[in-house]
């Protein structure tokens, strides 16, 4: 009886995990998503964009992209999204207008 209970509770315990970590990815996603189309819309359709890293903290999503504009050398920039603000930042931070 104990054993069953014990596997009930660690099968919660994992499908709560997984469901956890499929959130953050979709939200990561969904933020790549709207920074991939911010930077198409500066830097032209044209641009190649990949994603080079992600990370949340309170709420805001931070991605970091490497960008390469048609005829233009590789930049690295930054987007952040804090519900439904969205900053692009250069590699030192400072706002992209």
């Amino acid at each position: 009886m104990m054993d069953k209970l014990t596997a009930a509770v660690l099968a919660g315990f994992t499908i709560v995990g997984l469901s956890m970590e499929a959130s953050a990815s979709s939200s990561v996603s969904a933020a790549y998503g709207q920074c991939k189309a911010e930077v198409q819309e500066k830097f032209g359709e044209n641009t190649r964009i990949a994603l080079k890293g992600s990370k949340r903290f309170s709420g805001t999503v931070t991605v970091k992209l490497s960008i390469v504009p048609e005829g233009e050398s590789r930049q690295r920039l930054q987007c952040k999204i804090n519900g439904d603000a969205l900053v692009l930042m250069d590699r030192e931070g400072q706002p992209i207008s």
